[in-house]
């Protein structure tokens, strides 16, 4: 591990309550257990079907965990960001059994891992690495009854608008590719694309290639509470 590596591992490390709580001598072991790397977009840190190896926490950057169907459809079921650990991974390593969904990172993404059987041992012995789980477990399960909510009673239209300005950057800008929202809506990307375009004709947004740009957010929003414009 590089001079820089080992930087950035500790500044991660310093900035997750688990670890600043423990007493000295637990911290030092969790330091010395703990790796960073570095991931590209595209990259899985936790496969469905297969158990973790290692405990994953976030340090920068974003990982989508989504589950894929029988016809090969996506869904993403959450998104994990910094200090944040994604409880498919969590869980998995804990118990030693197959993950429920896949954990991939969709930009540059800074993480440290610990191999799992170091965090079972702290699991038995600390309180603040039992309550960074349960908050991790309490996180996600609003964030998948919010998603079961919204397929349940929200139209297709409406969790797209929402989408589009969740992904919209300072710029009004949204670079993603049809497909890619498609399974994070767990859709079929023609649906997505009928509706861009429908989006389009009202003004809302302007369609390019490889790039959305949004006109009117006012609008999306309206869309994205149900409203039609």
């Amino acid at each position: 591990m590089t001079e820089l590596e080992q930087r950035t591992r500790e500044r991660i490390l310093a900035r997750l309550s688990f670890y600043r709580d423990a007493p000295p001598d637990l911290r030092a072991r969790m330091f010395a257990a703990a790796r960073y790397l570095r991931v590209s977009p595209g990259d899985q840190l936790v496969r469905e079907g297969e158990p973790a190896g290692q405990f994953t926490v976030v340090g920068s950057g974003s990982i989508r965990v989504f589950r894929t169907g029988a016809t090969g459809r996506e869904i993403t079921l959450y998104h994990v960001r910094g200090e944040e650990s994604s409880l498919v991974g969590m869980l998995s390593a804990l118990l030693g059994t197959p993950a429920i969904a896949t954990a991939q990172a969709e930009v540059e993404t800074d993480v440290v891992v610990v191999p799992a059987a170091a965090v079972r041992e702290w699991v038995s012995t600390s309180e603040p690495v039992r309550r960074f789980i349960f908050e991790t477990m309490t996180r996600a399960l609003v964030d998948v009854t919010t998603l079961l909510e919204d397929v349940a009673f929200r139209t297709i239209e409406s969790r797209l608008a929402v989408v589009l300005v969740q992904h919209t950057d300072s710029n009004g800008q949204i670079h993603m590719r049809h497909e890619d929202i498609a399974a994070e809506l767990g859709t079929a990307r023609e649906v997505v694309s009928r509706l861009l375009e429908g989006f389009e004709r009202r003004g809302a947004i302007v369609l390019s290639r490889g790039r959305i740009d949004v006109r009117d957010r006012a609008a999306l929003n309206g869309l994205g509470a149900g409203q039609i414009a």
